[in-house]
């Protein structure tokens, strides 16, 4: 009877086990695009952010400045985004176009994400499109942008992250908050925060609220790197902007 007894509980044991190791099991995160993804190091401050709220995610990057979708394709720039979907195994990929290509470049951003789509479906990962933001100088530039890649999204079947919109919003509810770089095109530190909490909200579906207001990593040695350093309320502030932001957007694409 004890015998049995302790089979059993074992087995229960051993699957309790198993439920949780898969469920906690690294989700493999790349981020193809350019200046608009290595600027302040969005993937690390995605890492630093699911990594304070506990959840099992891993980010990593093939950029170059300034590159486009089809200079990704064709291996430009010294790139090798092909090689490393074709290589490793990932479980989604965050595509980042130029941040004129909807305007500059609409058909060929239309081609290039169909083509990325397909490879990157085939092997087995989910793709996102990250929503760029308009030029501080052209706050319209964002309906253009916003409606192509939402058409872009809705042809392969993609999730849109709307960092540009939530970037608007932003603006709208705080003028003159100092999310843009000294050039108004790129961000600013305080920029990259607010963007990474769109990605933490828009790929755990979790609050972005609580997440620290300071992102502290180490290097090789040990020793601690501030990534970002924001005050509490301007923390917040970007944070229910993402989980505002993106509720907006996830109502409106049901709409449709």
């Amino acid at each position: 009877m004890f015998k049995r007894l302790f089979t059993i509980c074992f087995f229960f044991s051993f699957l309790i086990s198993s439920v949780f190791s898969q469920a906690q099991e690294e989700k493999k995160v790349l981020f193809v695009g350019n200046s608009y993804t290595y600027f302040w190091n969005l993937p690390q401050h995605f890492n630093l952010m699911v990594e304070a709220k506990q959840h099992n995610y891993f980010a990593i990057q093939s950029t170059a400045g300034g590159a486009n979708w089809s200079q990704h394709w064709r291996g430009e720039k010294g790139l090798e985004t092909k090689k490393i979907l074709t290589d490793q195994k990932f479980d989604i990929v965050v595509l980042q176009n130029h941040s004129m290509a909807t305007i500059d470049r609409p058909d060929s951003m239309m081609l290039y994400g169909q083509k990325f789509s397909d490879l990157i479906t085939r092997k087995g990962a989910e793709v996102y499109l990250y929503m760029t933001w308009s030029r501080e100088w052209d706050p319209l530039m964002i309906d253009t942008i916003a409606k192509k890649y939402a058409e872009l999204g809705k042809q392969i079947n993609a999730k849109v992250v709307p960092v540009g919109l939530a970037w608007q919003k932003a603006r709208e509810l705080r003028p003159g908050f100092p999310i843009y770089f000294d050039d108004g095109s790129h961000q600013s530190a305080l920029g990259t925060y607010l963007t990474a909490c769109v990605f933490y909200k828009a790929l755990t579906n979790d609050s972005a609220v609580g997440i620290p207001n300071r992102l502290i990593g180490e290097d090789e040695n040990g020793q601690k790197v501030y990534f970002n350093i924001l005050t509490k309320e301007d923390a917040l502030f970007c944070q229910k902007v993402a989980d505002a932001t993106l509720s907006e957007w996830d109502a409106k694409t049901l709409r449709q």
